[in-house]
This record gives C-alpha cells, structure tokens and sequence, in this order.
C-alpha cells in the first residue's frame, strides 16, 4: 500500500487552444508552482503524447494515478473537444495512462475552484471591500473573456462546503444592455438572432468589432489580431473605442449572470482579454454598464466587483477541485 502522501499526490493539467500545460501537486493536494511544465498545442500532435513528454521532463517512472484536468471546453462525453484546437482530448485514452479515470473540469469552472481557495485574492478590486473574497458564505459568479466567454458559479455554504457550477452561458442569446450596444450587434450579425454573446464579448468579438468600426468609417484596419487591437489602444482612436465597446458589453453581460444565477455577494471577471483591458474596465463610464437599467439596478450598484485569475489559475483549480473530491470521498480501506 502507498503512504499517505504519495496517494495524495496528483498530476493537474490545463489543456488550451494554443497550449499544455501539466504539474503536479504536494502531499497536501496544493499546487507544486516549480513543476509546471508547459508544451505549445501546435507542435503537439496528442493529449497523451504530451503527458508522456511530462512524465520524462519531471522525471517520473510512472504518472500519478490521480488526475485532475482543466480543458478549454464542455467535458462531457468520451471524447472532449477543445474549444478552436484540433486536440481531443479521450477520457478512456487517459483512464488507461493514469489507471483510473481523471477529473475533467472546464476551463472557467477550474478558475472558480482556484477563487475556492481561502488564499486567493484577487488582481484587483473594481468595486466593494478592498479584501474581497470568496471565504464568506455567498454566490459568486466568475466570467472570463479570452477566445470564448465562460461562466461558473461558485457557492459557499455556512459552514464552509463549496460548489462550483459550470455553464455554458456565454452561448446564450446577447442581451444588448444599450441602444449603442443593439445597434453594433445589428451592422457587426445582420440577419442573426440570436446572437451568442460570445460572438461580441470574446477576443473574436474584439476584432470583429475594430474591423467593423474601420468599415464604417471606410478606412483599413492596421490591426490583424485581438493582441494587436489591445496593443494599440494608447496609439490608435479605433483600437481604444473597440476596447470601450467591448468593456461595456463584457460588464453589461455579467450584470445579466448576477441577475440569472443570484450572484450579488461577487462578480469576478478573468481571462488574458479582461486583463488586457484592465484599465479600461476601471473607468466610470465604462463600469456603469454593469448595473442594467431596470426594477434591481440599485441592488446591483452594491454588488463587488474585482479581477482575478492570472498565471497558473487554472492549475490551481485543477488542483482545488481535486482536494474537495478527495475530501468527499470516504477514507480509503487500510490493506489487511
């Protein structure tokens, strides 16, 4: 029989569009930040391929076989397709590496589990107490901005149990939270209704809406990229108005998730676009399109906002959803 901490010991993973990266945790089921290793998704060719280039990088006879991954995209089913990437990701495929089945969270879930851990704080407050946080009771709602839109929930109970719910709102319908917002989403998706939020409040939507904003203008668009838009928002009057649009409407959208899924004890945006656009997100009247105009306006002004994540985010969370499973799992029998 293993010793307590080897059974503990876990390989936590996040599988992206552009890269792989995997770690391993302690004894304690915590993050181990020196192991992480990471791998481009385009010089890749399988998921398993590159947990066998780990297991040599870290030096390690055989993988943990306790497994948790974080993948950009919705983890049911046998085969988990990541979000614009060619990797797939087979749950039998790592069943048979690991010899037992691995925990598959999404990508944004895996943030929310990361906010679980009573040491997080976050990058920045927007609004509320300057120690946010997720250690209070409450409902609390993560949206993060990158490639896609995601949302996860994250409760804590009076006593301290957490639950993260995974969704897939940012495959709703938009719901414009302004007349400049309803008429950007006409000329940019004529003829298309609804529209999926993520469509605008992406990095895809970033770069649709510069382009769309140089076509009404008639001029050409010197960006070719959503990094190159974020780039160019001291520089360029275009780029820095795509950016405001954009904030508007990703503060637009999580005033709707607080409202659909009763998150007013946090808001916590995430993602490299919401970072990008850090500042931008700060301003007044770039803000104020979080508190939606209707019968809870008011009770929304008081509802805190912050941004989190940053490097690794995803492994922690990998790794904080593993330790709740783990500790909501009997004890395993001791060996006669």
């Amino acid at each position: 029989m293993q010793a307590d901490g080897a059974v503990r010991t876990a390989l936590v993973g996040d599988i992206g569009r552009k890269r792989l990266c995997f770690a391993l945790t302690d004894a304690a089921g915590h993050l181990r930040p020196e192991t992480v290793r990471r791998y481009d998704s385009q010089a890749t060719a399988t998921v398993t391929g590159a947990l066998q280039r780990f297991q040599a990088d870290a030096g390690l006879a055989i993988l943990p076989d306790r497994a948790a991954i974080a993948v950009a995209g919705m983890p049911r089913g046998e085969a988990v397709s990541i979000t614009r990437s060619r990797l797939i990701v087979s749950r039998t495929g790592l069943t048979a590496m690991f010899g037992r089945a691995p925990l598959l969270v999404n990508d944004c879930a895996a943030q929310a589990w990361a906010l679980a851990d009573t040491a997080a704080r976050p990058q920045e407050v927007f609004a509320g107490p300057s120690d946010l946080s997720t250690r209070r009771p409450g409902c609390y709602c993560l949206v993060g901005a990158n490639t896609g839109l995601g949302v996860a929930v994250l409760i804590r109970d009076e006593s301290g149990g957490v639950t993260v719910l995974p969704t897939e709102a940012g495959h709703t319908g938009l719901a414009s939270g302004s007349r400049e917002q309803a008429d950007l989403v006409a000329s940019l998706f004529p003829d298309r209704h609804p529209v999926p939020a993520e469509e605008l409040v992406s990095a895809p939507g970033l770069l649709a809406i510069y382009t769309g904003l140089h076509r009404r203008q008639g001029t050409h668009p010197n960006a070719a990229s959503p990094e190159e838009v974020t780039a160019r928002i001291a520089s360029d009057p275009v780029a820095r108005q795509a950016c405001v649009l954009l904030a508007r409407a990703l503060w637009a959208q999580a005033g709707n998730m607080v409202l659909a899924y009763g998150a007013w004890d946090g808001v916590f945006l995430t993602g490299k676009l919401a970072g990008a656009l850090r500042a931008i997100l700060r301003q007044p009247d770039v803000a104020d399109a979080f508190a939606l105009p209707g019968k809870y306006q008011r009770l929304l002004n008081t509802v805190p906002r912050a941004l989190a994540g940053g490097e690794g985010a995803e492994l922690r969370g990998a790794a904080e959803a593993l330790r709740h499973r783990r500790e909501a799992l009997p004890p395993l029998a001791s060996a006669a």
